[in-house]
């Protein structure tokens, strides 16, 4: 797979996540069981290092990521939902959570949490 259209970084092991993902950033990221499907999608608003760590702790046997960085929460939540409707990774069970306090609306056509 690669992701390099929206600056996608990996694949790298699970095991690599400290060596190259920064604490404290807003970012989007994508887990693996084998390289060749998406298995999971999420974002974090405020610590990609940390919600990278907690999905892949939740035991689902990913192999290995991708990820990116964002400059804002709105653009996470866009790329992540683009990801999410791209893929339809079946460990995503629900549609990308907008952030506690916003009305942002998915931007994929179609899709009932959009405009």
């Amino acid at each position: 797979m690669k992701f390099e259209e929206k600056g996608m970084l990996g694949p790298l092991a699970i095991t690599e996540v400290g060596q190259y993902v920064l604490r404290d950033y807003i970012g989007v990221y994508i887990l693996s069981r084998d390289r060749k499907k998406v298995d999971y999608v999420g974002r974090s608003d405020s610590d990609i290092q940390g919600r990278l760590r907690s999905s892949i702790s939740e035991g689902h046997g990913y192999q290995v990521f991708w990820f990116c960085y964002e400059t804002s929460s709105m653009q996470a939540y866009k790329l992540e939902c683009y990801l999410y409707h791209k893929y339809n990774p079946p460990d995503n069970t629900n549609h990308p959570a907008v952030p506690s306090g916003m009305n942002w609306r998915c931007p994929t056509n179609g899709c009932p949490w959009g405009l």
